[in-house]
């Protein structure tokens, strides 16, 4: 019996590679929805360890290719005390919606860290990434964040095998770089009517409770995109007439948790519906609580 371990830490850690839904709207059958399996589908017991789940077969969805996904979770405490750190990967091969956009991999990965004895928890997106993405044919250029994805950290491997890495980037950093982000692009010169609706809240200081009760926060590790020509760009997303809008990078961080999605996708054409590839999500808790 383990007499020396005051706090103990109970892991949550998921991730998925493709889900979502599909429906029709050009041959009025509005109320035709076609599921989109979730592939890769992996969770981490509550205790620990790792779990890892393959796929290489097609996605039987029509207009939605994947050549191969992979997810793996993993969490250990340090020492019996903590700090305890957890790290979850989903990656996705040769992806294609509709034909019209395509990624040659798509990753997205989280690493957290709970110190011991409480404190704000550490996180790092580092390994993130979409590679060789396109639209209509045409390559798509990523500017991503320096505050959320430091250049030093965009090379890290995700696969299974064990990474002696501790993530650096303090809780408090990013709700910050949400409110700067969020800032920074509602205040630009040209700002879609659904944009300022959409994202309006994320400009709103964290301390502004009364005006501003989130409790959580959204930000993307991509800054700007570049290179798409049949269509327009805002921050991290890309409209495109009689197709829909495409997210990119979009993370969400609430007190406890962060989860990250590389691809999301809100279609309004004659195929409608939402389609996301490659989402990692990770928290935890300790008991007796800090």
């Amino acid at each position: 019996m383990q007499t020396d371990v005051r706090q103990v830490f109970y892991f949550h850690a998921d991730a998925n590679s493709l889900g979502g839904f599909l429906g029709g709207k050009a041959s009025g059958l509005e109320d035709l929805v076609e599921i989109i399996p979730t592939h890769s589908s992996v969770s981490l017991s509550p205790t620990g360890g790792s779990a890892t789940s393959r796929s290489e077969a097609p996605c039987p969805t029509g207009g939605v290719e994947v050549h191969t996904s992979m997810t793996h979770v993993y969490g250990v405490p340090k020492r019996p005390n903590g700090p305890w750190t957890q790290r979850v990967i989903s990656t996705v091969t040769g992806f294609e919606l509709l034909g019209r956009i395509k990624a040659k991999r798509l990753v997205a990965q989280i690493f957290i860290e709970q110190p011991e004895g409480g404190g704000p928890r550490k996180i790092s997106f580092g390994g993130s990434k979409i590679e060789d993405l396109s639209v209509d044919g045409h390559p798509v250029a990523l500017n991503f964040n320096p505050t959320l994805l430091p250049q030093h950290h965009r090379d890290i491997a995700a696969d299974t095998a064990p990474v002696a890495f501790t993530p650096d980037l303090p809780w408090t950093a990013v709700e910050s770089e949400t409110y700067r982000q969020g800032v920074a692009r509602l205040s630009q010169a040209t700002v879609p009517k659904w944009a300022e609706e959409r994202f309006a809240w994320m400009a709103k200081r964290p301390d502004e409770a009364q005006t501003n009760p989130k409790g959580y926060e959204l930000c993307s590790l991509v800054d700007q995109i570049d290179g798409v020509t049949t269509g327009t760009t805002f921050a991290h997303t890309i409209e495109i007439p009689d197709f829909g809008r495409i997210f990119l990078a979009e993370v969400i961080v609430s007190p406890l948790a962060a989860s990250l999605t590389m691809f999301r996708a809100e279609l309004g054409c004659a195929v409608t519906g939402q389609v996301s590839a490659s989402t990692v999500r990770s928290n935890g808790t300790t008991c007796p609580p800090n």
